[in-house]
């Protein structure tokens, strides 16, 4: 084999290793893209759930509520209040939203979601509930455990913390 021969088939081994490189790095990039893209699309859904949760409660529709939890879901109240399962967290929404604040509205905000495999995520953010009257609003956070169930992002478990008024001034 001459140098000239050598020479050529070095320069098609250095183009072909080039074009794998080039298609290894398009792979991986739309692979990339399209994970980061999943993930999105999983935090918008999740991110809608919660508001439609929030509307439900403002709704004062107990059943609407209980509606966004896991049949084996875990509620942990802002009054240390626990309830297992849907039943017993509707059952507790309908006191809430019934008897211990009755015409409350909950604002939350649009919070952060944290992506832990494909089907379980957290779910953070600040909430503000308002009472119907001129009592001061109770500010707090909730921090949720998210399922997909079939489609669809349902809370798992929930930790909803009311924070302490703020001390008199003197």
């Amino acid at each position: 084999m001459s140098i000239k021969q050598t020479g050529i088939r070095f320069k098609i081994y250095r183009i072909n290793f080039c074009i794998f490189l080039i298609y290894l790095i398009l792979l991986i990039t739309g692979c990339t893209s399209k994970g980061e893209m999943n993930m999105q699309n999983e935090s918008e859904s999740i991110i809608a759930e919660t508001r439609a949760f929030a509307d439900a409660w403002n709704f004062g529709d107990a059943k609407k509520a209980a509606s966004f939890f896991t049949e084996d879901a875990v509620r942990i109240g802002a009054f240390g209040d626990v309830q297992r399962g849907r039943d017993e967290i509707e059952a507790a929404y309908d006191r809430l939203l019934h008897q211990t604040m009755p015409g409350a509205q909950v604002k939350q905000e649009t919070g952060t979601v944290r992506m832990l495999t494909q089907e379980l995520a957290i779910w953070e953010g600040s909430i503000e509930i308002i009472p119907p009257d001129d009592t001061p609003s109770l500010k707090g956070h909730v921090v949720q455990v998210m399922k997909k169930t079939d489609g669809r992002w349902l809370i798992l478990e929930a930790h909803p913390k009311l924070f302490p008024p703020p001390p008199n001034k003197p």
